[in-house]
């Protein structure tokens, strides 16, 4: 018996006790498999899956230009993949399934576009932003939905720049995020959903801005040449010190200690310079809410993938040919003097044993303890 076990017993009998739960505790331990046993079956999985859709492509090949029997076989395969799914198949079929719904995806795209290639591109993308939103709320599967929601993000990028409002898109995504984010215990049962969400567009979020950084953005790789006014970059700085406002905010509401109204002017105020220092170091804003995100829910991940992008971002700023080196540099200086002096006053004019806590009744229910 292992050494879980008996807090699980003692949990029950606690529940038992306020008469929450009835019936005798049943230990449900389940046997996982080791890492290397999963990725050698998702490998396997994928390889077989790779065969399985060369033999289907090579029996309709005389079939894909017809762009309704494309999109039905797309259904077909996608319909199959969560019945599969549905019902907790094992690492094997679930991969296998996993590469059968992306290739269908992949069909059902190709049947739009070749479909309706006379219409717009703004509504050929919207309709893959359409069918990816919903596959990943719909599919039973935690890495599906994250891939789903990757591609959603893809598209909605898509779509934003074709309204010429790709310079915003990276403040969308992030309030995307923190709202997902931020609510996602609000439901347990839709929680899995909102992470697996979030997760997606977070990976799409700090290559995109990163490709903006480096020079490479959308217009490059769709080989435009579509040039947007200079303002565009402070609506996007703006947006995402709008969005850092909501997150602090929103970290403040949920604190279980009751702040100072000074302490709060701090904070918020602090926030805004963050923000305006770092207009010039693009990204630098969007690291820091991810970190700070994940250290309000104990994310571990979001913590790392805030860390690494801040690396990222302060490291490619400084070996930008925009600015000198020296001017970068004091840039850098002044931003974590700022930090420093924001941690000093915090700690010094401000002491944590006069805060007082907020009763346990008052906090709000569903929401996690933020800080």
């Amino acid at each position: 018996m292992s050494t879980q076990q008996p807090k699980q017993q003692r949990l029950w009998q606690q529940l038992q006790d306020k008469d929450l739960v009835s019936g005798e505790f049943q230990s449900t331990q389940e046997i996982e498999s080791p890492w290397f046993i999963k990725l050698l079956l998702a490998f396997s999985g994928w390889f077989a899956s790779l065969f399985i859709l060369g033999f289907l492509l090579l029996t309709l090949q005389d079939l894909v230009d017809n762009g309704i029997i494309c999109f039905l076989v797309g259904a077909v395969m996608i319909t199959m993949a969560y019945n599969v799914l549905k019902n907790n198949p094992s690492e094997f079929r679930e991969h296998l399934m996993l590469a059968f719904s992306f290739a269908g995806q992949a069909l059902i795209a190709w049947a739009i576009f070749i479909y309706d290639s006379h219409s717009s591109d703004l509504l050929l993308w919207f309709a893959i932003l359409v069918m990816q939103s919903s596959l990943s709320l719909v599919m039973p599967n935690y890495v599906h939905r994250v891939c789903c929601a990757f591609f959603a993000s893809i598209a909605l990028t898509i779509c934003l720049y074709y309204l010429h409002l790709s310079a915003i898109t990276s403040a969308i995504l992030l309030l995307l995020v923190l709202f997902l984010v931020l609510n996602e215990w609000r439901s347990v049962k839709w929680q899995p959903a909102f992470e697996a969400i979030s997760y997606g567009v977070v990976l799409l979020l700090i290559p995109l801005k990163a490709s903006y950084i480096i020079g490479y953005d959308l217009s490059y790789w769709l080989n435009e040449s579509r040039l947007q006014p200079s303002w565009f970059y402070y609506l996007d700085e703006l947006l995402l010190l709008i969005a850092m406002l909501y997150l602090v905010i929103t970290l403040i509401l949920r604190s279980q200690h009751q702040l100072p109204f000074n302490t709060k002017l701090v904070i918020m105020g602090a926030t805004i310079g963050l923000c305006l220092l770092s207009m010039q170091a693009s990204g630098i804003t969007i690291g820091f809410a991810l970190l700070i995100l994940g250290f309000s829910n104990s994310n571990k991940l979001l913590q790392g993938l805030g860390m690494i992008s801040l690396l990222f971002y302060i490291s490619s700023y400084y070996y930008l040919l925009t600015l000198t080196l020296l001017e970068k540099s004091g840039i850098l200086l002044i931003m974590g003097l700022f930090i420093l002096a924001i941690r000093l006053v915090l700690l010094k004019w401000f002491d944590p044993i006069q805060i007082d806590p907020v009763k346990v009744g008052s906090t709000p229910q569903g929401d996690n303890d933020a800080i």
